[in-house]
């Protein structure tokens, strides 16, 4: 309930703040697990992301943000759950395979902080794991323009991307990384 009035109030402010395009949002799966993941170029994301689907999107948010009271009930309502981006604990793995298996949307800006436009990081590949493991798609999103009054900014939605043939292996640390970096190249390849 506090998540769909949170989206319907923030979606309210942002169409009077911004003008916000979103393409390609039949690529959201209507039912099933599946890894939303786009880049990050401001702390609004997560919110213009809620706007492109019906669907809950739960998401990763740094610890930091959970240690005030009012805060941490907030972002919990809002479907939000802690993670320490230095060391990725247990409880963020399991969390996070729970909403897949539970057949629930999982976002994670697989960057991990945000970046500049036309600046690239390297991924972290857990989101590749997750993906493999739980057998979901990731939906690569990117998200180009600026966050500024009336300034336009596009949320471009790109295919599921499945890592079938990845299924029920076990790759190594390299292999998990470099398929991090495949997906990345996709999403800042949406036009």
């Amino acid at each position: 309930m506090i998540y769909k009035i949170s989206r319907g109030f923030a979606y309210f402010l942002s169409v009077i703040l911004y003008r916000i395009n979103i393409i390609g949002k039949e690529n959201i799966p209507k039912t099933g697990g599946a890894l939303i993941c786009p880049n990050h170029i401001s702390n609004i994301d997560p919110v213009v992301i809620a706007f492109a689907t019906s669907r809950a999107v739960h998401y990763m948010a740094k610890v930091e943000l959970f240690k005030n009271r009012i805060l941490n009930w907030f972002f919990r309502k809002v479907n939000a759950f802690p993670v320490n981006r230095e060391k990725v604990g247990i409880d963020t793995i399991k969390t996070s395979l729970k909403i897949l298996k539970d057949q629930e949307i999982l976002g994670i800006f697989p960057e991990g902080t945000r970046v500049k436009e036309g600046a690239r990081i390297k991924p972290a590949a857990g989101f590749v794991v997750f993906a493999i493991k739980t057998k979901t798609p990731i939906i690569p999103v990117r998200i180009r323009g600026e966050y500024g009054f009336r300034k336009k900014v596009d949320v471009i939605i790109g295919e599921p991307i499945y890592l079938e043939e990845y299924y029920g292996k076990k790759l190594s640390e390299e292999e998990n990384e470099k398929l991090a970096e495949e997906v990345m190249d996709k999403i800042y390849s949406l036009e």
